[in-house]
């Protein structure tokens, strides 16, 4: 087993992540008219990227531990690279009804703070500044404040989820035929992504591992907080809240397997 501890190797898996995610998105927008208005147009947001924080990380911490958390959140930055640098922007004209515009996608992941920060994240982990930072005085102090932030906006994120809430059959039916088509298209890029990294790093258990549970998580939970429309927040809201049930069944499938 070839450990993914280089700069090139970390590159290679974020890029071959990025792939895999630009090729769901575009799926979605291709199958995106078998589901009716106004709930076609949020497919390609639901086909694709993953809930990392909330859902697959602690999944996969407690399959393979804390100490292991590094390959799936190696996995989960193309997510957030893709996420907060083109998907947000494009789910935001999307919800207005405008054509996608490169130039004002461009200024809004600029302008976005998580990207901003996560550019900044990459930046310092790859420079060995933030290793730097947690091994000096301050290090104990960051990771408090850091736990003090995440656990406030957990709850906040669970809420706004949950909140719009709706199993009316009209709108249960359309999210279950996007679930299906999440099913399908993520369980398909899914064994084409452990393919390439068994090919390029040869047998790496926990790097499959957290391909599994990353793209068996539901789509974003923090798309909801760029949704305007009523039935839009209804169809989300629902629609995660149902695949949690998908992404719990491949966990306890994982977890009866290893």
């Amino acid at each position: 087993m070839k450990c993914i501890g280089n700069t090139v190797d970390t590159v290679v898996v974020i890029a071959v992540m990025l792939c895999a995610i630009l090729v769901s998105f575009g799926l979605g927008y291709a199958i995106r008219y078998l589901v009716r208005p106004p709930y076609r147009k949020y497919i390609p947001f639901l086909v694709s990227i993953y809930e990392g924080g909330m859902i697959g990380y602690p999944l996969y911490t407690s399959l393979c531990g804390v100490e292991n958390l590094s390959h799936i959140a190696l996995l989960d930055v193309a997510c957030l690279l893709f996420g907060f640098g083109v998907y947000m922007g494009l789910l935001q004209q999307a919800e207005t009804g405008q054509r996608a515009k490169i130039k004002e996608l461009a200024l809004s992941a600029l302008k976005n703070p998580t990207f901003i920060a996560t550019v900044l994240g990459i930046a310092a982990g790859a420079t060995g500044l933030l290793q730097w930072l947690l091994d000096s005085g301050a290090g104990g102090l960051y990771l408090a404040v850091q736990n003090i932030i995440t656990v406030g906006m957990s709850a906040l994120i669970l809420l706004v989820v949950g909140y719009d809430l709706d199993f009316s059959l009209g709108l249960v039916l359309p999210c279950l035929k996007a679930i299906a088509f999440r099913i399908v298209v993520q369980s398909a890029l899914a064994a084409a992504v452990i393919a390439v990294f068994h090919a390029l790093f040869g047998e790496n258990v926990l790097l499959s591992l957290a391909v599994i549970m990353l793209m068996a998580s539901p789509a974003p939970f923090s798309m909801q907080s760029y949704l305007r429309t009523e039935e839009g927040s209804h169809f989300v809201s629902t629609f995660n809240s149902l695949y949690c049930i998908v992404t719990v069944i491949v966990y306890i499938i994982i977890a009866c397997l290893i």
